[in-house]
C-alpha cells in the first residue's frame, strides 16, 4: 500500500521536479528577465518586504507553463502506461476526457499546471516569515531557526501543491501524507546535489 503510494507520488511529481530544476537554471542564467518583477511589487508590512525580490512573476509564469508543458509530454508518452500500471494520479475519464494519448496529455497538463502553481504559492508564507525574521532572501539563518527553515524550505511547496491538488482532484489523505514525506525527502536530495554541482548557491 505505502510502496504503491510512494511510486504514485514520484510519478506525479516528475514534471514539477524537472521544472523546479529548470527554474533554477533560468534564475542562474537570468533568462526571461522581463518577468523578473517581484510579486509583492515592493510593498512592505511593518517596514519589511512582503516576500522580497526573489519571489517574482517569472517564477509563477515559468513554473505553471513548464509543468503544464512537461506534464503534457509525460501524459502523451506514459499516461496510458501509468493508468494500466495503477500509478496514474487520477482517472481522466471521469473528467469526460476520451481515452487515449491526447486525453492523457490534456489531463496531465491540467494537473501539473495546478501543481506548478501550488509549488510557487507554497513558498510565499515561508518568504513572508523570513522577511519578518530578517533572514536574507535565498538563505537560512544559523542555529535552531536555520534548521527549522531548512526543513520548511523543502516541504512548503510540496505541502501546498499536494493539498491544493487534493482539494481540486480528490486525492486521498493517505496519498497526500505519503507524498509529502516522500517528495520532501526528494526535494532535499535534489537540492543537495544541485548545491554540490554549484547550481544552487545555498543548500
Amino acid at each position: 500500500m505505502v510502496t504503491s503510494l510512494i511510486v504514485q507520488a514520484l510519478w506525479l511529481a516528475l514534471a514539477v521536479t524537472v521544472s523546479g530544476v529548470l527554474h533554477m537554471v533560468v534564475v542562474k542564467k537570468d533568462l526571461f528577465s522581463a518577468l523578473r518583477v517581484p510579486i509583492d511589487g515592493g510593498r512592505t508590512v511593518g517596514g519589511e518586504r512582503l516576500f522580497g525580490d526573489n519571489k517574482t512573476w517569472r517564477g509563477v509564469v515559468f513554473m505553471v507553463a513548464a509543468t503544464a508543458l512537461l506534464g503534457a509530454v509525460q501524459g502523451l508518452a506514459g499516461g496510458t502506461w501509468a493508468a494500466s500500471a495503477g500509478i496514474a494520479p487520477m482517472d481522466f475519464g471521469a473528467w469526460g476526457l476520451a481515452s487515449g494519448a491526447l486525453a492523457q496529455a490534456t489531463g496531465y497538463a491540467l494537473v501539473n499546471a495546478v501543481l506548478g502553481l501550488g509549488y510557487v504559492v507554497g513558498e510565499l508564507p515561508n518568504s513572508f516569515a523570513k522577511r519578518r525574521l530578517n533572514i536574507t532572501p535565498g538563505k537560512t539563518d544559523g542555529g535552531l531557526t536555520g534548521k527549522l527553515f531548512l526543513v520548511i524550505d523543502q516541504a512548503d511547496s510540496v505541502i501546498a501543491a499536494l493539498v491544493i491538488g487534493a482539494l481540486l482532484f480528490g486525492w486521498s489523505l493517505a496519498f497526500v501524507l505519503v507524498g509529502i514525506g516522500t517528495l520532501t525527502l526528494l526535494h532535499l536530495a535534489f537540492n543537495f546535489v544541485l548545491y554540490v554541482v554549484k547550481v544552487r548557491k545555498n543548500f
